[in-house]
């Protein structure tokens, strides 16, 4: 009896079950700190990737705000005299007509050929593409920025729209065309569209 008394009331027994629940805290404690590390862990990253999207697009909708405007296309007549290849009897001279001759449609400046905008107009207006038609693009910079995706809807008016994606994130890209009419009524006439600033808007994130 006097045994048991002793071994219930030693206190290297008291010591060990502290020391265990102690033990049973930290290790609590630990995991809970190492789970809450993990998810901040993954929000950050989800973060700057979220982040790498956004500037992106936004770098892609600039541009294109800034540059995709910059040209004109210029379609018309001009009065043209030329030989007909004849000759008057009387005084021996070439006949020559006179008349209004249509141009070969043309984009200023000259290194703006390959500008989207009035190349669609243009084949558009050739009737080599119909109006309203859609067209994908995709421009991939050469660091870690992610690729941006892009659908260009143009309609007959030469009104433009470029809907630009990159992850969850989106942004439209407007364009007006403009076409006015320039003239001297005697040796051109001439029909020239432009296109306004880019407009960009926001769409909700997805």
């Amino acid at each position: 009896m006097h045994r048991v008394y002793r071994k219930l009331h030693n206190s290297r027994g008291a010591s060990m079950l502290i020391a265990l629940l102690f033990f049973l805290i930290c290790v609590t404690t630990g995991t809970m700190i190492l789970t809450a590390a993990s998810a901040s862990s993954v929000k950050s990253k989800d973060r700057y990737s979220n982040e790498q999207h956004y500037l992106a697009v936004a770098s892609a909708a600039r541009l294109l705000k800034a540059e995709m405007g910059s040209c004109t296309y210029t379609v018309g007549k001009t009065w043209q005299t030329w030989d007909t290849g004849e000759t008057n009897p009387d005084t021996g001279q070439p006949v020559t007509e006179s008349g209004w001759k249509e141009i070969e449609p043309f984009i200023t400046p000259e290194d703006g050929e390959g500008d989207i905008l009035t190349t669609v107009y243009e084949e558009i207006n050739e009737g080599t593409r119909d109006p309203e038609n859609s067209e994908n693009f995709s421009v991939k910079a050469e660091n870690d920025i992610p690729p941006v995706h892009m659908k260009m809807k143009m309609e007959r008016n030469g009104d433009a729209l470029f809907v630009l994606n990159s992850g969850s994130y989106s942004m439209n890209v407007s364009f007006t065309a403009r076409t006015s009419r320039v003239t001297d009524y005697l040796s051109y006439d001439y029909k020239i569209t432009s296109w306004s600033e880019g407009i960009i808007t926001k769409e909700a994130e997805s």
